[in-house]
């Protein structure tokens, strides 16, 4: 029997390959009531080399050398290790990153993943090392952020499912490749799920703040942080990310159909594009609208207090008051002046002094992306469409807004007039009556409402009918239905 170039999945099944299919080239030998594979890789090269590889074997075959001889094997390669192939994929494919990814993706590398998996060889990574990871990190104290203060909780499985999404990003590019036979942290997602299940304490669901609180924590932002307090208030009404509200432009405000266009989210790290990559529109109500036009007019009079040029461009410049730096740039001046990019690590601190005040006066300090989860919980309360919030909220996947909201929606609904097709007709509210649409009936199943069901008017009592009101009005008030009485013609027999 002849050595053969097969395509397995990943399965170990025999298939054809299509585009995108996961799976590898494999030699597959069955000679002499023996079996042997050897896998090469996806790549058209990989086919190359194992029709290569098949000629010489089937040479081998023909003289019946084969299993003695064994394949022509290729010297071993040298160790891949673990720090090495992060490190390469961190500089080669940082131009595909956004600079705040490359910035936490690097630090999580450096500081977690590197030292415990570093002089590793890819190779020999498996689920159980993954998992011995997993127990150092959720066993691992942390220390406090100060000295003498307290110490920092352990971190949180979604936390290493994070580190660990790297490190199968890194691998699966080497599966790609052909350079590992599969990549062992493939399922780690689901891993980290079970794990953070087995070790709750309690379900945890997105936090978000009461409509009371809400309502003080813009009071409170409005006396004692008033250029803070219109951000909090879109962030309120908008459920955009931190990021987004400080990057809009007055441009990308339309009050005419009260509608806000996200096209770019500012970090510490500079502008970018929003976290989806995609610009969307976003509803504004009449009172975020007011307040923007207030806005924008307390902007034209801080140009002619400033002496700007023309009203800056972003909704929530740079605070004015700050010093002349000798040597900057005219933008760089532009923005120690006031009147030019937002900066978020300014927006940070503004918030972190507002919470204090606020946690003084009861108002739970959450983070301020809470803000978000708030508009999201209060708007499926309130009934609307889950994917009508992922679009707002810019989410791919609607899928991902009902797993993080679906405490938010409706348990139980009681009101099912839309499938009330019954003999009584269609239910509906009338000045907060209940009206049957239908021809009706004298008395109504047990749990309703007799008094909101007319179950005699327009029916004409008769001389015949007289004799028996007595029993009907016995029968109607028991709920029990009366015989159908006999017909005088019978079917025919014909």
């Amino acid at each position: 029997m002849a050595a053969k170039v097969k395509w397995l999945d990943e399965n170990g099944r025999e298939c054809k390959p299509t585009k995108g299919a996961k799976g590898a080239w494999w030699v597959v030998v069955h000679d002499q009531g023996r079996r042997k594979k050897r896998r090469f890789g996806p790549r058209k090269a990989d086919k190359a080399r194992a029709h290569s590889v098949v000629r010489e074997i089937d040479k081998l075959l023909a003289t019946g050398t084969y299993w003695a001889a064994q394949e022509p094997r290729e010297e071993t390669p040298p160790p891949l290790l673990c720090r090495e192939a992060l490190e390469r994929w961190l500089l080669t494919y940082s131009a595909t990153l956004k600079p705040s990814y490359q910035v936490s993706a690097g630090d999580v590398i450096r500081l977690h993943l590197a030292p415990f998996f570093g002089d590793q060889d890819v190779r020999e990574l498996n689920e159980e090392r993954l998992l011995e990871y997993v127990r150092m990190k959720l066993a691992e104290p942390r220390p406090p952020r100060k000295e003498g203060g307290v110490a920092l909780p352990p971190i949180k499985p979604a936390t290493i499912r994070l580190h660990l999404a790297i490190l199968r990003r890194v691998l699966g590019l080497l599966e790609r490749d052909g350079k590992i036979q599969r990549n062992p942290a493939r399922g780690i997602g689901e891993l980290l799920r079970r794990v953070g299940r087995s070790i709750a304490s309690e379900t945890e669901e997105a936090q978000h703040w009461t409509r009371s609180e809400v309502e003080r924590l813009i009071a409170i932002a409005r006396k004692h942080e008033p250029r803070f307090a219109p951000l909090l208030v879109l962030l309120f009404s908008t459920g955009v990310r931190r990021g987004e509200a400080l990057g809009l432009q007055w441009s990308d405000v339309d009050f005419d159909s009260r509608v806000l266009t996200v096209r770019r989210s500012i970090t510490k790290e500079g502008v970018g594009t929003p976290k989806s990559g995609k610009a969307r529109r976003v509803p504004m109500t009449p009172a975020l609208a007011d307040e923007l036009f207030d806005l924008l007019a307390t902007r034209r009079r801080e140009v002619l207090a400033n002496g700007w040029k023309e009203v800056p461009e972003w909704l929530f410049p740079a605070e004015p008051g700050c010093r002349k730096e000798e040597g900057a740039t005219e933008a760089t001046q532009r923005t120690l002046l006031g009147g030019g990019r937002p900066d978020a690590s300014n927006a940070e601190r503004t918030w972190l002094r507002l919470r204090r005040r606020a946690q003084a006066q009861g108002i739970r300090p959450l983070k301020l992306h809470c803000t978000r989860h708030t508009w999201a919980t209060f708007a499926l309360k309130a009934g609307k469409s889950v994917r009508w919030v992922a679009d707002v909220l810019g989410h791919a996947d609607p899928a991902l807004t009902l797993r993080i909201y679906a405490h938010a929606m409706r348990e139980e609904e009681t009101d099912l007039s839309f499938a009330d097709f019954g003999v009584g007709g269609r239910t509906t509210k009338e000045g907060g009556d209940v009206v049957r649409d239908g021809p009706g009936r004298p008395y109504t199943a047990p749990g309703f409402d007799e008094a909101a069901v007319s179950s005699l008017d327009g029916v004409e009592s008769t001389a015949e009918d007289e004799s028996d009101s007595d029993d009907f009005e016995v029968v109607a008030q028991a709920r029990v239905e009366l015989a159908t009485p006999a017909f005088s013609v019978r079917c025919s027999t014909n």
